[in-house]
């Protein structure tokens, strides 16, 4: 159980650290992924205590906990990078119609 554990936490630490390090992020976006990092870690390290949060919250294992809440975050970034993706579309799509007009009116002159 000790190697799966530091497996898990190694995995994650290599993602953390390639998140956490790139300029593409702002403060709190890096914030979120360190809170993120230290959850998780402390839920790989101590399960049990993901068991007593899902009793909480009336949810019969940790386990399922954290499933439902991956679904949750996953959905969340899907959602941003669908809207981004479309944000970015829309600009580039503005470029060339600009470019094309551009280059129209150099052609008839």
């Amino acid at each position: 159980m000790i190697v799966i554990k530091i497996f898990l936490i190694l995995i994650l630490s290599i993602v953390f650290l390639l998140l956490a390090l790139s300029s593409r992020f702002r403060t709190y976006q890096r914030l979120i992924i360190v809170a993120f990092y230290i959850l998780l870690s402390f839920l790989i390290i101590f399960p049990q205590k993901a068991d007593k949060i899902a009793a909480f919250f009336g949810i019969g294992r940790g386990v399922d906990l954290i499933i439902y809440l991956s679904i949750a975050i996953l959905s969340l970034i899907v959602a941003i990078l669908y809207a981004k993706v479309k944000m970015n579309e829309r600009a580039l799509t503005k470029i060339i119609r600009t470019l094309a007009i551009m280059q129209a009116k150099k052609c008839h002159e």
